[in-house]
């Protein structure tokens, strides 16, 4: 009965009577559906709150606990009604002066537009893990970061490094040194009297998440990642020296995680548009292929080097290469001759003319007459075109499409069968007629009665059959429905209650 009532929890219609009916079964799970019901009303919020496992941070994070009714000596619940916005400013500054660091901490992190002394005060205090929230914080003022930029602390330059709000001047004179003067305590040495002998490795992690900015400027990056591979070579080169044995193959495995992490760098760096071209053709050489596959889906790279990456060995690169915006058609259609595409509509087909889809629409292969019927926008005639389509594949992408009238949808159920029902339930112009046909045939394709069971248009009587489906998704989907009678309702719940006595 667990999913029964699950379903009625966040059932739209639900009477008050049974709100509290359900409220009071004891099921942990149900009652935090029963908090997280977009209706909610203070009333209902405030029964919730006797029992002792109700979710009370999310009553209150969710604005349904009013200021007056939230504990004050739960600095978490605090925290929340700040979030909410239902706290006044003098709470926020109680905590901005919390004795606990983790307060303070998560009050930054919890930003909806801090007074601008409590930010200046929270980015200058002493202890080192409040500050590198405050410098993650997006409206963080430019003399603020660059008070930041000189920061004691590697975790601090760390998180300003990682802002893409900071000014780019300062992110790349992070990129340059790591900042100066050079930091002086790390995450190993900040407790302690006297701090690490060498920094050198905290800079290295700077300028690397600086480097993954897109805010800073692209002119230092090339050069960055030469002296980058350059070190991590010479490292590799010192521990070939250094060691054997065992201890030679730990140098095998700390050489080949310093190269994944540099390629991982440049997948990031390879995600920006603003590159050199003479950068991008370096980066479509580089040997890891998600490196490859980041730069494929880079909407700024030239034609030539996207149909190159196009006939890359690796299908996932392809792959990315459909799903950028400025791929070629006809690079597109090649793909889909070739290779199985993402059922959502991809960005080149979203952003096609009317003339290109018509083109697209009659193409022989038929993936690409799918890539087309994804589109939410089509026009009249191509969506009666490819509603008449023969092919299933594009069958199931047209068939959700608000623009279809019914009698189409009676014809591809007809023409398809089962396998289009999941697709046809999608559809809001769906009829209580055909989802009744659909739900009483689904045999084999099972899963589509989880997409029928939610549909409005669901007639009552087939909610209240498909309430005793073997698939519990189902079941719930039913139960939450609106067209559920109320009297099924309390039926249900009444013989919940009774299966629970029963097994007490």
């Amino acid at each position: 009965m667990h999913d029964i009532r699950a379903g009625l929890a966040t059932n739209p219609a639900l009477p008050d009577h049974l709100f509290a009916h359900l409220a009071r079964t004891g099921d942990e799970c149900v009652r935090y559906d029963l908090t997280c019901r977009e209706d909610l009303t203070e009333a209902q919020a405030r029964s919730l709150r006797a029992y002792d496992d109700v979710d009370l941070w999310g009553l209150v994070a969710h604005a349904k606990v009013p200021w007056a009714e939230v504990p004050r000596d739960t600095p978490d619940l605090v925290l929340a009604a700040v979030r909410a916005g239902t706290a006044p400013e003098a709470a926020v500054r109680e905590l901005a002066a919390h004795p606990d660091p983790e307060v303070r901490a998560e009050l930054v992190d919890h930003d909806e537009g801090l007074p601008p002394d409590v930010l200046a005060a929270l980015a200058r205090d002493p202890d080192p893990t409040v500050v590198e929230r405050a410098a993650e914080v997006p409206e963080l003022p430019a003399d603020l970061a660059a008070e930041l930029a000189r920061h004691p602390h590697v975790v601090v330059r760390l998180s300003l490094a990682a802002n893409d709000r900071v000014p780019p001047l300062l992110l790349a004179a992070l990129l340059a040194d790591g900042g100066r003067p050079a930091p002086t305590r790390c995450g190993a040495c900040h407790r302690r009297a006297a701090g690490c002998a060498d920094h050198t490795p905290g800079i290295r992690r700077i300028r690397r998440v600086v480097a993954t900015n897109p805010a800073v400027p692209p002119a230092g990056l090339e050069a960055f990642l030469d002296g980058e591979e350059a070190e991590d070579a010479a490292d590799a080169e010192g521990r070939a020296d250094a060691e054997d044995g065992a201890a030679a193959e730990e140098a095998a495995r700390a050489d080949a995680a310093a190269r994944a992490r540099t390629a991982w760098l440049c997948a990031d760096i390879a995600e920006r548009t603003d590159l050199p071209v003479t950068f991008q053709a370096r980066l479509a050489a580089h040997p890891a292929a998600f490196v490859r596959k980041a730069l494929a889906r880079n909407p700024s790279i030239g034609e030539a080097l996207m149909r190159r990456l196009a006939d890359d060995p690796d299908p996932e690169v392809a792959l990315a290469v459909a799903e950028n915006p400025a791929v070629p058609l006809d690079r597109l259609t090649m793909l889909a001759g070739r290779r199985r595409l993402p059922r959502e509509p991809l960005p080149r087909i979203l952003a096609a003319t009317h003339a290109e889809l018509t083109k697209l629409a009659r193409s022989r292969v038929a993936q690409v007459r799918a890539l087309v019927a994804a589109r939410p926008d089509l026009p009249p005639a191509l969506v009666e075109r490819l509603a008449a389509d023969a092919d299933i594949g594009v069958a199931q992408r047209i068939a959700p499409h608000p623009g279809l009238a019914e009698d189409r949808l009676v014809e591809l159920v007809e023409r398809h069968g089962p396998p289009v029902y999941g697709a046809v339930a999608l559809n809001p112009g769906c009829g209580g007629a055909l989802l009744r046909r659909m739900a009483g045939d689904c045999g084999s394709v099972r899963k589509a009665l989880r997409t029928i069971a939610a549909h409005p248009a669901l007639p009552p009587d087939v909610v209240e059959e498909l309430l005793t489906d073997p698939d519990p998704r189902v079941v719930r989907a039913a139960a939450a429905h609106p067209a559920l009678p109320v009297a099924t309702m309390e039926r249900l719940l009444g013989h919940a209650a009774d299966v629970a006595s029963a097994g007490s």
